[in-house]
């Protein structure tokens, strides 16, 4: 049964023009605490991406603190990732 989300999401299947930044962006995946000692039990889920050196930008960040949100940004991960490489193998506990 796939998660529902709470907002109005629109699909198109139009393409949509690609283009480059010089580097590649990293990301991190972190669950956070609400203290800084991280004795307390995570409470959201942090996903962190780094842009290149030369943007001179801080870290974006999203942030999800329910595990629909999550799931539904998985579910579109996985459904994006089967579209574009469409012989890649699914990955454990890909249905």
């Amino acid at each position: 049964m796939p998660i529902q989300p709470r907002g109005k999401i629109e699909r198109s299947n139009t393409p949509k023009l690609g283009y480059a930044v010089i580097g590649e962006p990293q990301f991190e995946i972190v669950a956070w605490c609400p203290d800084q000692e991280a004795k307390m039990p995570p409470e959201q889920v942090h996903f962190l991406l780094h842009l290149p050196a030369q943007l001179q930008a801080p870290p974006m960040v999203i942030r999800f603190k329910s595990p629909d949100t999550l799931g539904f940004f998985i579910e579109e991960l996985i459904r994006y990732r089967r579209e574009v490489w469409k012989d890649c193998q699914p990955v454990s506990g890909e249905l």
